[in-house]
């Protein structure tokens, strides 16, 4: 069984194999006959064509950020406090906050640190900043 399909699988590439060379040879004499007809033929000047005009179109450049930092200037000026508005789905109710101020970011780390005060360990976690290079 394994002979035979060994046997068909031969006979398969050696197909593919003999069928490409007569396949090669009918193209190089296509593309021999293709160069030979484009010696002959004589390269004329176009005859000028009149194109139509085409639309003039304008470009418009807005520079977005100047524009929202003008808006977000007049929005911070007039009202700071954070805004809450609530809407309910079905069951479940979604409460969505507006002009939160957060903390500014401090690089470092917080670490839990052990100590032993005399009868027992104690562990209390410490925030420990990132030395600056």
């Amino acid at each position: 069984m394994k002979v035979n399909a060994l046997l068909v699988l031969a006979v398969f590439f050696m197909v593919v194999l003999f069928s490409y060379s007569p396949v090669n040879a009918q193209n190089e004499g296509k593309t021999k006959e293709t160069v030979s007809k484009t010696k002959d033929v004589a390269v004329e000047p176009a005859a000028k064509t009149v194109e139509p005009a085409a639309p003039k179109h304008s470009v418009v450049v807005t520079d977005m950020l100047a524009d929202s930092a003008n808006k977000t200037n007049a929005a911070t000026a007039a009202d700071n406090k954070p805004k809450s508005t609530s809407k309910s789905f079905g069951g479940n109710m979604v409460t969505v906050t507006d002009n939160v101020v957060g903390q500014a970011f401090e690089d470092g780390k917080w670490l839990t640190v052990t100590n032993w005060d005399g009868t027992k360990w104690v562990s209390k976690r410490q925030w420990f900043p990132n030395k600056k290079q």
